[in-house]
């Protein structure tokens, strides 16, 4: 299985937060099946110091990218639109990892419950929740 983790995994996994965590993203990174797409590397440099963008660049960066193609944006207005329109808006940063990673065939791996709403109207959306049940 090919794996998407979300900023918030990144960043329990960079500080350290959970040995679970640490210990089940290190097994994904060694068998080579991590990807990683734009929205998530924005939102990693945004909030990591400048003198430290560089080591996390050339750390996740040079994972396989989950491309956003011109086909994926029309998806995402879509989905966006269809969230609205269900009586509800979620950040489309969230849509557009949602879409990459299904496009990728890779599980987003996420504590955020936004993306079970976004999975309701994009089926091909798998989400990685260890230990959840």
């Amino acid at each position: 299985m090919n794996l998407l983790p979300d900023t918030s995994i990144w960043i329990d996994y960079l500080r350290g937060r959970d040995e679970a965590t640490v210990a089940e993203l290190d097994r994904y990174l060694e068998r080579e099946s991590v990807f990683t797409c734009g929205p998530v590397m924005a939102e990693l440099l945004a909030g990591t110091a400048p003198d430290r963008r560089d080591d996390l660049w050339l750390a996740i960066g040079s994972l396989p990218w989950a491309e956003v193609d011109q086909p994926a944006w029309r998806s995402i207005g879509e989905i966006a639109n269809e969230l609205r329109r269900a009586g509800g808006s979620i950040p489309l940063t969230d849509v557009t990892i949602a879409v990459a990673a299904a496009r990728a065939e890779a599980a987003l791996w996420t504590t955020d419950r936004d993306f079970d709403r976004i999975q309701a109207v994009l089926p091909a959306l798998e989400l990685h929740r260890p230990g959840a049940g």
